[in-house]
């Protein structure tokens, strides 16, 4: 028995997945016109236009990228949805209408009311409505919208919600409408874990590097981190357009489950490699690449894992590396400031170990992305000196409206690791 997903772009029909239940296998069909059209893109690096038909060794990395990493919100949303959690397909034909990045994943008998507006629709939530969602993805007990069930996929391992946001009040959107904003609740295995990643977000910003927009909201008396997506935008007429991306485990056609090096996922080497390729401006995005690299050395940023790099599609073929998301320091958890245990998500110069990672490490990784060694300590240095003249203003901009305690013990660590960097630089 075979089913299918349409695959849209906006209102234009971009290809088919098909899913042959008989032998557990899904392909992706590009359309003609999509794929010889002079504005169409890939879905994927991974899945280039070159060839028509991808199998499903090519797609299935992709389409589980799509999906939580979170083995409790999918095992939830199979229960809910009756399907098995480990086919992506069957949980896209409930949750992938709005989905990161641009293309929608429609069920045949919706495409119609779909292309039509027929379906198009906000319904708004109540701070009761907000507050009960927020508490629900605390418990885990679900991620997918109660009014319309399950027309959205947010890939991470942490549960979050998205909604859209217009007026200063949240709805639920469905049909075409996608969702403009991410809802994060506070981790309870850290303490302020949402307030850690907007002060590392605006860090990020002083420092000069593209990231998502982050602010703070109280919600049902609990701290949310309220990211708004880059891959959305409003044009002239005001209506909320869809960007496509990609993260770059998906463009490198791994599994959700390599997304960290250790477990066979790129390496930051491999990341230079693949703009140096495919990049509109690869040596901006590759400037900015190791610029964030030396900011999660400096915060001790331990989960910027290849999920946590994305890459933007527009027309034409044209790519660049997007804002940097879910940066977070681990500083203010680590009991011992002396530990050897703390590693990061790629190798720098052959170790993952903070405390191994000096001057000589990043001159060896540089050789090994190919790229100038005095370059590359260059940008390392300025990134460095940028934390620690920007550090002040962060903290005095954050702790204005947060937990200023907690804002400054957390400048406070990063300052004193910041120098220590610098002094092991030279």
């Amino acid at each position: 028995m075979k089913e299918s997903l349409h695959i849209l772009y906006g209102d234009t029909p971009v290809g088919t997945l098909v899913y042959d239940r008989r032998i557990d296998e899904i392909d992706l069909s590009y359309d003609e016109a999509w794929q010889f059209g002079s504005g169409s893109f890939p879905m994927s690096l991974a899945l280039p236009l070159a060839r028509r038909v991808h199998p499903d060794a090519a797609i299935r990395p992709f389409l589980q990228g799509l999906l939580p990493d979170n083995p409790a919100v999918i095992e939830a949303w199979g229960k809910r949805f009756q399907v098995s959690p480990r086919n992506p397909f069957d949980l896209l034909k409930h949750v992938g209408e709005d989905c990161a990045g641009a293309m929608q994943f429609v069920r045949p008998e919706r495409l119609n009311l779909i292309l039509s507006g027929e379906l198009d629709s906000l319904t708004p939530l109540t701070e009761e409505d907000l507050a009960r969602r927020i508490e629900d993805l605390g418990a885990q007990a679900r991620a997918v919208p109660a009014q319309i069930e399950g027309r959205f996929s947010l890939a991470g391992a942490q549960t979050k919600d998205a909604l859209h946001q217009k007026d200063g009040r949240w709805f639920v959107p469905g049909g075409r409408i996608p969702t403009t904003h991410i809802l994060k609740p506070e981790l309870e295995e850290f303490a302020h874990h949402a307030l850690n990643e907007h002060f590392c977000l605006q860090l990020a910003a002083k420092v000069g590097l593209m990231r998502a927009e982050s602010d703070i909201m109280k919600i049902g008396g609990k701290r949310v981190l309220c990211v708004k997506r880059y891959d959305r935008s409003v044009d002239a007429s005001g209506k909320i357009k869809r960007w496509h991306q990609e993260d770059v485990c998906q463009a490198m056609g791994r599994y959700p489950n390599q997304k960290y090096q250790a477990d066979g996922g790129p390496s930051a080497a491999e990341v230079v490699k693949l703009l140096d390729r495919f990049s509109d401006d690869s040596f901006d995005d590759t400037s900015r690449f190791v610029m964030s690299l030396a900011l999660n050395w400096v915060i001790a940023g331990t989960d910027a894992h290849s999920k946590n790099y994305s890459l933007l599609h527009a027309p034409g073929n044209f790519v660049r590396l997007a804002p940097f998301y879910d940066l977070a320091s681990w500083l203010p958890y680590e009991r011992d400031p002396h530990s050897t245990k703390v590693k990061l998500a790629m190798k720098i110069g052959g170790t993952y170990r903070l405390h191994e990672i000096h001057g000589e490490r990043w001159r060896k990784w540089a050789e090994e992305a190919g790229l100038d060694p005095a370059w590359v300590k260059a940008c390392v240095v300025t990134l460095v000196e940028a934390v620690v003249s920007s550090i002040g203003a962060t903290r005095d901009a954050v702790g204005k409206s947060n937990d200023s305690e907690f804002v400054t013990k957390l400048a406070h660590s990063i300052t004193e690791r910041a120098h220590k960097c610098a002094e092991i630089m030279d």
